[in-house]
């Protein structure tokens, strides 16, 4: 019997090409968009999902409330605070702290070798987190003071033995023993390095660095025991900071008023950690948000393609009530018609979901290239029971879209529908319910889409209060801080540099926060952001001064002592005038401040997710800076990097130019925001794809069933316009009914 039901089904399929085609297709697409977002959401899911022991490994984040800025979270934490919390909670099984160094030169035979990101742990990071050894001992690798391990791709750069273990490099002042191989560090991984550094390094060289307690500028990751209450192990928290750092006697407050601890599972950082700042690792965060947004987009795609799906079956059912009736003269039954309609529509969704296979197989490299991932489809083959699953939906769709059709037209009675006298007007106000609910969710996705992308646009072309374009950004290390003033003027003096300036920390990032205080006001403990800046950093950022003067050459006590501050730290401090009000880093005695000289406009110094902080600029000529910043001419870009370059090496040849551009970087900031859009832009389009395929098939089955009517209307004199009108206009009224009632339920 079933084999009837299959060659029937499968005669009617070729039978009605175009119709069998519209079906599966659009069906086809809406499937293809589902495992492709799947696939997305799942990647995203996965960082850090390799770890053994990732449910019991948290980041200690902090919640920060110092006076005269915004309470905000950080990822950083005190070198102290890890051995203090093994040494004093038994719930805490082991700790490894993370101090991320960035780029550095190493030398291996007078060769100097680039190490993008060099960082410094504790001898238990093997242990807790399970990034694979190629070679060394887990346990033993970084127990020594000058113990190295590198990745892969590092040591290949290093060194032409492919097992180098016992071998040696050079770093600055100290020579490293590489003591293990790792594979290359997974993309799905938050913490991204090339070389790990022994802790033990930093504290043979400064004994207190285990007992340090004040400076937050390290990651420390704790690996707790089983069953641990976490929450029960925060509410601990303020007692443990009491113990590390009671309060003075001329403190304002306890440790407990500025800091509050808290725990970040390690499964939750990549998708819970957009509003924790000073993060200083290299990863890309993601908004976990948007995860729950691609969810839905999902679920509103397929339930379009769906409805689609089930109004043209039940539309093309509608040319059957012959076949039904002379199956029911001679003898068939109901469940026999509810099982031929089942079938058929089984069918049909088993085609599309092969189809949809394919295609989301051919588009899984664009999306990779659009959203800059690795997606594969070998997921799938890794969990097959994931794809099994997504084939029961698609069949049991197929099946809900049969039973109406089956129900409906077996419920008739036989002369009737042989006589041709059977009531169709229940079926049509089903099917342009239909109708209307499909468009209606396409609408409420344009709609959608419109909202994200006028963010989108506001995010990315708002006055931030400074200039972003054509400033080119150079790394900078202690040869070019030695040679910075004849590196500026040689800089200056060509044609193509429009202006050069230097920093301490790049914008785009978070700004250190360091005490400040004011002579009228020492007790009060003030934390803005600060950056050591270059004398000409606000002409060439085009930052506005509000009041007061600039930094100059021409005056000695600028150098360390001139604090110029924006008007969100103006405002903070109250003060009617605050130009010429002496004022200094928290660390400067009350004999030696320096003075503030003037206030400059608010500009957005990180990305528009934040807010603005308190801010306070200073020139440290002595500390040195760590970016270049140069304007250069934007008609000329090329020649402008190769001059800049051609300087660069002549003066500083032992470092690497590597440079790239702040508008650029401002981007990335508005990175998983882009890819929202991009998502949200293309899911739009298929669902306008998906609804008007199902209009066009609905329309195709219309005018197939109307055919007699439209040779009567051609024949009294009807013109093609008059009748494409007549019958086009009961459509276009659904859409415009699908438009009123959608479009404020989706604004709201």
């Amino acid at each position: 019997m079933l084999r009837n039901y299959l060659k029937i089904a499968w005669r009617n399929t070729w039978k009605n090409k175009l119709w069998s085609f519209i079906n599966i297709s659009s069906l086809a697409l809406g499937i293809a968009a589902c495992l492709l977002i799947f696939l997305f959401i799942q990647d995203e899911r996965s960082f850090d999902a390799f770890h053994n022991k990732g449910d019991r490994i948290y980041r200690l984040d902090e919640v920060q409330s110092f006076p005269g800025t915004n309470t905000q979270k950080v990822a950083l934490s005190m070198p102290g605070m890890g051995p203090a919390l093994l040494r004093d909670y038994p719930e805490v099984e082991n700790f490894s702290r993370y101090w991320t160094r960035g780029k550095h030169l190493f030398i291996k035979d007078d060769r100097k070798i680039l190490i993008e990101e060099t960082v410094f742990v504790d001898s238990s990071f093997l242990e807790i987190f399970d990034f694979p050894l190629l070679s060394g001992n887990r346990q033993s690798a970084l127990k020594e003071p000058n113990s190295i391990v590198l990745t892969k791709e590092s040591a290949s750069k290093i060194f032409s033995n492919p097992n180098p273990i016992g071998n040696f490099i050079d770093w600055e002042d100290n020579t490293f023993e590489v003591t293990g191989i790792l594979t290359d560090v997974p993309e799905n991984s938050h913490l991204q390095f090339d070389a790990l550094v022994s802790m033990a390094t930093a504290t043979s060289e400064q004994p207190e660095f285990d007992n340090q307690f004040g400076s937050n500028y390290l990651n420390t990751y704790l690996l707790v025991k089983p069953s641990t209450d976490i929450k029960n192990l925060e509410s601990k928290m303020p007692d443990f900071l009491l113990r590390c750092m009671p309060p003075d006697e001329d403190d304002a407050g306890t440790i407990n008023d500025y800091y509050k601890i808290f725990f970040q599972k390690l499964p939750q950082v990549h998708l819970a950690s957009m509003d924790i700042e000073h993060d200083y690792n290299n990863y890309r965060k993601f908004n976990g948000a948007y995860l729950n947004v691609f969810f839905l987009i999902g679920l509103l795609i397929l339930m379009i393609a769906g409805v689609n799906f089930m109004n043209l079956i039940t539309a093309r059912a509608s040319h059957r009530w012959k076949e039904v009736g002379v199956r029911k003269t001679i003898g068939a039954q109901k469940i026999q018609m509810f099982r031929q309609f089942s079938v058929e529509s089984g069918m049909l969704g088993v085609l599309a979901f092969l189809f949809g296979l394919l295609i989301a197989i051919i588009c899984t490299p664009l999306l990779n290239r659009l959203l800059d991932r690795t997606l594969s489809f070998t997921y799938f083959l890794d969990h097959p029971l994931m794809l099994a699953g997504a084939l029961a939906c698609t069949i049991s769709l197929s099946f809900l879209a049969g039973i109406y059709p089956s129900y409906y037209l077996a419920s008739f009675k036989t002369v009737n529908i042989l006589k041709g006298t059977s009531d169709e007007n229940n079926k049509s106000i089903f099917r342009s319910s239909l109708v209307i609910l499909q468009f209606g969710l396409a609408i409420g996705m344009i709609i959608c889409t419109f909202i994200v992308v006028q963010q989108l646009y506001y995010v990315t072309n708002k006055d931030i209060g400074l200039n972003k374009d054509h400033i080119l950004l150079v790394d900078m290390n202690n040869d070019a801080n030695e040679v910075f003033e004849t590196l500026k003027n040689e800089l200056k003096r060509n044609n193509l540099v429009k202006g050069v300036t230097a920093s301490g920390q790049r914008l785009g990032n978070n700004f250190h926060q360091w005490g400040f205080k004011l002579r009228t006001d020492s007790v009060r403990g003030l934390t803005p952001s600060n950056v050591n800046v270059d004398y000409d950093y606000l002409d060439v950022y085009e930052i506005k001064l509000r009041e007061g003067r600039n930094f100059s050459h021409e005056r000695p006590r600028d150098n360390g002592y001139a604090f110029i501050i924006n008007e969100s730290f103006a405002k903070e401090l109250n003060l009617e005038n605050p130009i010429g009000v002496s004022a200094g880093h928290s660390w400067y005695p009350d004999d030696s401040l320096g003075t503030i000289i003037g206030v400059v406009q608010d500009f957005n110094f990180n990305s528009l997710h934040y807010a603005i902080n308190t801010l306070s600029l200073v020139v440290h000529e002595e500390w040195g800076y760590d970016e270049l910043s140069l304007k250069i001419d934007g008609n000329n870009i090329e020649n402008a990097i190769a001059e800049v370059e051609r300087i660069w090496n002549n003066l500083v040849p032992k470092w690497p130019f590597q440079y790239s551009f702040l508008d650029e970087h401002f981007e990335t900031l508005y990175q998983s925001d882009q890819q929202m859009e991009a998502v949200v832009k293309i899911m739009a389009l298929l669902a306008i794809l998906i609804a008007c395929m199902g209009l066009f098939g609905l329309a195709a089955i219309t005018t197939e069933k109307r055919i007699k009517e439209i040779g009567i209307r051609k024949v009294l004199g009807a013109s093609l316009q008059n009748i494409m009108i007549h019958l086009s206009k009961n459509f276009a009224l659904l859409i415009v009914l699908a438009f009123v009632i959608f479009s404020p339920v989706t604004y709201f």
